[in-house]
C-alpha cells in the first residue's frame, strides 16, 4: 500500500512538473515572439526617424506670379490682342542640406506653356575654407541683376541689357566664390559652357567662357547707409564653323583665314548700390557694361559665297546701363523708378545702323505687400526707340502690367 501511495504521488509530481515545464516553455516562446516584435518595431521606428531627419534637411520654396497686361498699338497688332492674362512664372524650389556645408538645390517653372529646369546645382564649402565654396551644375550667371531672384526684384523684369548679353540668366558650369566675413568682399570666378540657352545640354565648341565678380561692402552705421560697389568681367568667344566672313561693328566686311575660328566676345561692367535707413528706407542701384558681342553665322558650310557675305558672322560694340530708385512708403508700400539704355551697336547710328538701334526705357512701380506672402504690383513701361530710315518713328510698344505674387 505505501508503495502504491509513493508511485501514485511520483506520478502526480512528475506530471505536474511536465505540466509546469510545458507552460513555462510556451511562456518563454510568447515573450520571444513579443521581443521578436518589438525588435522589429523598434527597427521600424529607426528607420522612420531616419527619414524624417533626411525629410527635416529639405526646404521647399516657391512662388506663383500671375498677371494681366495691357500693350500698345504696335504690339497689339503683332500679338493679335490688346490684353490677356497669364502665369508669368511657376517655380518651386527644393534645397537640401545634406550635411554641414553640403548643399543640393533643384528648382523647376511650371509656369504655362514653359515646363522647364531653372537651377539644378550643389554647393561644397571647401574643407577648412570655410569662406570658399564651390557651386557646380545650372545656375545664374555671376551678375548682381542675374541674381537677384525674380521673387524679390523690384521691377517685374530684369534690364535690358541684362535679358540681352545674359539669355536666360542660367548656364551650366563651375563656379567659386568667396564670402569674406571679417572683409566684406565678394569674389565669385566661374567658368561656363557660355552658350546655353536653355535648350542645349552640352556646350556647342571647345572653349568654355570665364566671368569673374568683385564687389566690396561699405558699411557707415551712423549714417544709416550701406553702398556696395564692384566690377565684373566676362571673356569667351563664339565658333564661326561654317563662315569665314565677318561683319564688324561699324559695318566694314572682313575675312578670316578661313572658317572654325574663334569670335572674340567679352565685356566689363561696374556696379553701385546705396542703401539708406532715412525716410522709411530707399535705396539706388546702378551698373553699366560695355564690350564686343559676337555672333556665330549659321549659313550652311555649302552656300556660296555671296550667300555667305550676305550672312556673315558678327562682332557688335555695345554699351548698357540701368540706374533704379527704389522708395519705401509706410511699411507696406513700396514706389520705384528705372532708367535703363541699351546699345546694341556703338560704332553706327542713324540710318547706318538699320534695325541694331538703342532703346531707352522708362519704368514706374508700385507695390503694395498684403503680408510676408502676398505682394501686388502695377507697373508701367515705355520703351523708347532710335530712329531712322528703317525705323521712322517710335515703337508703340508701352506696357502696363498688374501682377499678384504668392511666396511661401
Amino acid at each position: 500500500m505505501k508503495k502504491l501511495l509513493a508511485i501514485g504521488i511520483f506520478t502526480v509530481i512528475s506530471i505536474y512538473g511536465y505540466s509546469q515545464k510545458q507552460v513555462i516553455d510556451s511562456l518563454k516562446e510568447v515573450i520571444g515572439n513579443h521581443e521578436g516584435k518589438l525588435n522589429a518595431l523598434d527597427d521600424r521606428v529607426l528607420v522612420n526617424e531616419g527619414d524624417l531627419a533626411k525629410l527635416n534637411k529639405i526646404k521647399v520654396s516657391g512662388y506663383i506670379q500671375a498677371q494681366w497686361e495691357s500693350y500698345g498699338a504696335d504690339l497689339e497688332k503683332t500679338n493679335g490682342y490688346s490684353n490677356t492674362f497669364y502665369i508669368r512664372r511657376a517655380r518651386i524650389k527644393f534645397t537640401y542640406e545634406a550635411a554641414d556645408g553640403v548643399k543640393f538645390v533643384l528648382q523647376p517653372d511650371f509656369s504655362t506653356g514653359n515646363l522647364a529646369l531653372k537651377d539644378a546645382y550643389t554647393v561644397v564649402n571647401l574643407p577648412k575654407l570655410k569662406n570658399l565654396t564651390l557651386w557646380v551644375g545650372q545656375m545664374n550667371r555671376p551678375n548682381y541683376d542675374v541674381e537677384y531672384s525674380s521673387s524679390s526684384r523690384e521691377l517685374l523684369e530684369r534690364a535690358r541689357v541684362t535679358t540681352t548679353i545674359y539669355p536666360g540668366e542660367r548656364e551650366i558650369g563651375a563656379k567659386l566664390e568667396y564670402n569674406g566675413i571679417k572683409i566684406p568682399v565678394l569674389l565669385q570666378v566661374m567658368m561656363m559652357n557660355g552658350n546655353f540657352t536653355g535648350t542645349q545640354a552640352k556646350d556647342v565648341d571647345s572653349r568654355k567662357d570665364v566671368m569673374a565678380r568683385f564687389v566690396y561692402s561699405v558699411k557707415l552705421p551712423a549714417a544709416g547707409v550701406g553702398i556696395d560697389f564692384g566690377a565684373n568681367h566676362y571673356f569667351g568667344s563664339n565658333l564661326a564653323k561654317t563662315n569665314k566672313y565677318v561683319k564688324n561693328s561699324d559695318g566694314t566686311l572682313d575675312s578670316l583665314n578661313n572658317a572654325w575660328r574663334y569670335l572674340d566676345k567679352h565685356w566689363t561692367g561696374g556696379e553701385i548700390r546705396i542703401y539708406a535707413d532715412v525716410l522709411g528706407g530707399m535705396s539706388i542701384k546702378g551698373e553699366y557694361v560695355a564690350g564686343i558681342n559676337s555672333v556665330a553665322s549659321t549659313v550652311a558650310s555649302t552656300a556660296t559665297m555671296a550667300q555667305k557675305k550676305a550672312s556673315p558672322n558678327l562682332y557688335n560694340n555695345f554699351a548698357g546701363c540701368y540706374i533704379t530708385l527704389v522708395k519705401n512708403i509706410g511699411a507696406k508700400n513700396q514706389a520705384v523708378v528705372r532708367y535703363d539704355y541699351y546699345d546694341p551697336n556703338t560704332k553706327l547710328s542713324g540710318d547706318a545702323a538699320g534695325n541694331a538701334i538703342y532703346y531707352k526705357t522708362w519704368a514706374f512701380a508700385w507695390q503694395y505687400y498684403l503680408n510676408d506672402n502676398i505682394r501686388l504690383t502695377a507697373q508701367y513701361t515705355m520703351p523708347k526707340n532710335e530712329t531712322n530710315a528703317s525705323n521712322p518713328s517710335d515703337i508703340k510698344d508701352n506696357l502696363f502690367t498688374i501682377r499678384v505674387q504668392a511666396k511661401f
